[in-house]
């Protein structure tokens, strides 16, 4: 069976489990749900969902990157090239919160290292910086709820508001 056939027949037979993958957030939850699948068959359906997964994160604001990387990702298809896995790595890591998070980020690291290379870690790693700089930035920038409100009534607002988002993620490397 061709490449391109294989996928279609398991986007037909698992379109919930894709839009589960969708819509978790969480990328190490991913190998949970797909467990029970064949590797070949989780990597298909993770090319399936990555995209979508991507686009919605990119557009509710959860997943930091550069403007450019951004506009870039949309002319893809949001089908992510190395270097773009790699800013979706370093925002990944610095929205890890809680108790556990470093003990989460430890456990990703090593997989990391583990699938792709030690250089290509060193990547993500050098990212983080200036990702959580950003990240900072923007928490600082946040809005109230009224402030908001009226945000999204006035078109002229809303781009003052996007250019200094803008801003703040041009301090991640593309």
């Amino acid at each position: 069976m061709k490449y391109r056939d294989t996928v279609e027949k398991l986007s037909r037979e698992h379109p919930l489990l894709i839009e589960r993958l969708i819509n978790t957030y969480d990328l190490e939850e991913w190998a949970e749900i797909t467990q029970g699948l064949s590797k070949n068959d989780q990597n298909k359906i993770y090319g399936l969902a990555e995209p979508k997964w991507i686009e919605k994160n990119l557009s509710n604001g959860s997943l930091l990157l550069h403007p450019d990387a951004r506009a870039e990702l949309m002319s893809r298809n949001f089908k992510p090239l190395s270097t773009h896995c790699k800013m979706v790595w370093a925002s990944f890591l610095v929205n890890l919160e809680g108790e556990d998070s470093k003990i989460r980020f430890n456990r990703i690291k090593k997989k990391i290292i583990k699938k792709h290379s030690n250089k290509w870690w060193f990547d993500v790693h050098k990212r983080i910086k200036p990702t959580y700089a950003a990240k900072s930035r923007l928490d600082r920038q946040s809005l109230g709820n009224s402030a908001s409100h009226t945000v999204e009534n006035s078109s002229y607002l809303r781009n003052m508001v996007q250019g200094l988002c803008d801003d703040a993620l041009k301090m991640i490397p593309k």
